[in-house]
């Protein structure tokens, strides 16, 4: 079991102690998707166990290393034709070839040691999941640029 340290909503200033139970871990990985959008939306990641238990995963090597990946995909899929027959949503390959130099520098960043917030992870988790995003949709809008400039700025890490 892991130990968390939660903040006490009722108690501003305290804190609580909790095991984050294997059903606690379960649970997060099952609800990742809504636990992202909480993160990404600036929930903090002390308010619950939930969310604790998710923001650790998020800033761990391994969830760093399939987001790099996700990035490179990303990047090969608009830079390569298409394939026939795909079922996967076609990336709007104009808007990540403009984003390619912040794209390529983010992966890179995601690959290295360097510590990372997890409201920022969790940006960019939304960012390459939303079928209907910036990656994804409205060729012609310049939507792209911001959404990682905000997404690249949630990544630092603050001495609060």
């Amino acid at each position: 079991m892991t130990m968390l340290v939660l903040a006490d909503e009722r108690n501003p200033g305290c804190v609580i102690v909790a095991r984050a139970r294997a059903s606690a871990r379960v649970r997060a990985r099952m609800s990742a998707r809504r636990l992202d959008r909480a993160l990404a939306a600036g929930a903090s990641p002390d308010s619950s166990a939930g969310l604790s238990v998710h923001a650790h995963e998020l800033i761990g090597t391994r969830a760093r290393g399939l987001l790099s990946r996700s990035i490179r995909r990303l990047l090969q899929d608009a830079l390569c034709p298409l394939r026939p027959l795909s079922f996967s949503v076609p990336v709007c390959r104009a808007k990540v070839v403009r984003a390619q130099r912040t794209l390529e520098d983010l992966a890179e960043r995601l690959d290295g040691d360097e510590p990372l917030n997890a409201c920022g992870l969790a940006r960019l988790r939304v960012l390459l999941s939303d079928g209907t995003g910036p990656v994804y949709d409205r060729p012609h809008a310049d939507d792209l640029a911001p959404a990682l400039e905000r997404a690249i700025a949630a990544l630092e890490v603050t001495a609060d």
